[in-house]
């Protein structure tokens, strides 16, 4: 079986089964992936689900000599597996710590085929999905050999239609399952997003741009930048297997065949015209259809009136110069939008940023003087009721976990030495204010 022509088939999974934090090997990417595919929309139980292993090997377009041994490993590695799946129970935000997988058959010989069911745990993220979940073309992934660009693929198509997602770095470690690796994040950034972004670019239906959230220099998340991606070997694929018959002529064709046009005179004005001037007089007739309903009135015979119109080179189509009039003016609120949504992030970023150099300050103040940190410690919490109450807890303890604790020992430390932060204020105190101003006169 040659992969290229690797028949469709669709993964689905529900959104909070696709943010699981979890690790896999790439087979074992694969062949969970593999197996979602085979699971139907009417599906209510899970069966179990048979997979040859040569048929495997065949649908990924592997030449590796151990895929075989590989897949044999893949049950035994993923009864081992635990998956924490993020929900939401009465407003809480909870884990689900379950397995993937409840029982597996492999054979005894090399080749042959395994068996698997899934987790009954499983059931509410994969089967019967109605809403928030993620379904994709299978031969979208046939080609990745990196488990984590699987992962950013399924993570980012999530939003394709939104065209955007923002991660904090830490958080997206943990979802990847790198928390404890790369920690140098030029590591992290050319193995795994860089990786990524030419994976998918080659391979996928969407691809991205990303830019960095730094803290002072240091890398705190990353904005992802979705696109459809046009020129992926998917697409490419599907040019050469399918008719040559483009979406646009699809669409004239039904719209027109079913208004009563005839396949002869049809076929006469696409040659003739072309498709796309075919395609504004059939705005323009629905524009009519429109216009005239609003003044309770009809088309009677809409083929009959466009043969009349299409051959007309002066119509003027004044409802659709007013759509594009809105349309036009949409996409400026939106530009103003996407704007003020940056002059926003820019004001909570040189706040993050004057906050860190205090916080930074207060560090070695506190290094230059041990003395100077118990005593604001102690006087904060002789002077809060909320922080003497446990005195099982030391100091250190109320100022390690708890953030308003200290937020309190900050404050005291600031009013202590006026001086030597103003000078820090000052630096960002006029950047503020111009970026208040300019949120405020937009």
């Amino acid at each position: 079986m040659n992969n290229q022509h690797a028949d469709k088939a669709l993964v689905t999974k529900s959104n909070n089964l696709v943010e699981a934090r979890y690790h896999f090997s790439i087979w074992e990417t694969r062949v969970f992936t593999k197996l979602v595919s085979l699971i139907q929309p009417g599906d209510e139980a899970f069966k179990k689900y048979k997979l040859q292993i040569k048929d495997l090997v065949n649908f990924f377009g592997v030449n590796d000599n151990d895929a075989y041994v590989k897949i044999k490993a893949v049950p035994d590695n993923l009864l081992k597996k635990v998956v924490t799946i993020p929900y939401t129970e009465n407003g809480e935000e909870r884990f689900l710590k379950t397995g993937l997988i409840a029982q597996a058959s492999i054979p005894k010989k090399k080749e042959g085929f395994i068996e698997i069911s899934f987790h009954p745990d499983l059931k509410p993220y994969l089967l019967q999905l109605k809403r928030t979940f993620l379904s994709y073309d299978i031969r979208n992934v046939l080609k990745i050999s990196s488990v984590y660009s699987v992962r950013i693929y399924e993570l980012l198509k999530q939003y394709e239609k939104i065209g955007s997602r923002e991660f904090d770095l830490d958080t997206l470690k943990v979802i990847l399952g790198v928390s404890d690796k790369y920690r140098l994040y030029g590591h992290f950034k050319s193995r795994i997003i860089l990786k990524a972004q030419k994976d998918l670019k080659l391979h996928t239906d969407i691809c991205f741009e990303f830019s960095e959230i730094k803290l002072k220099r240091k890398v705190i998340g990353i904005l992802f930048k979705i696109k459809r991606n046009k020129n992926s070997e998917l697409d490419k694929i599907s040019k050469t297997v399918e008719v040559s018959v483009s979406p646009l002529q699809k669409e004239i064709e039904k719209k027109l065949l079913n208004w009563g046009i005839s396949k002869q005179t049809l076929k006469r004005y696409i040659k003739n015209y072309g498709l796309e001037y075919i395609e504004e007089r059939i705005r323009y007739v629905v524009n009519q259809q429109e216009l005239k309903a609003k003044r309770s009135e009809k088309i009677t015979n809409i083929a009959a009136y466009f043969n009349s119109i299409i051959g007309k080179k002066d119509l003027v189509d004044y409802v659709e110069e007013e759509k594009v009039i809105k349309k036009t003016q949409k996409k400026k609120a939106k530009k103003a939008d996407t704007k003020k949504k940056n002059l926003e992030k820019d004001l909570i970023q040189l706040r993050r940023n004057m906050e860190y150099e205090e916080q930074e300050k207060i560090s070695v103040l506190f290094e230059n003087n041990t003395f100077l940190k118990e005593k604001t410690m102690e006087d904060v919490r002789k002077n809060s009721p909320l922080f003497y109450s446990d005195r099982n807890k030391s100091n250190e303890d109320y100022f390690k976990d708890n953030p308003l604790f200290r937020a309190a020992v900050f404050v005291l430390v600031k009013k202590a030495y006026k001086k030597e932060f103003a000078s820090i204020r000052n630096v960002y105190s006029s950047k503020i204010k111009a970026a208040e101003k300019k949120l405020k006169n937009f």
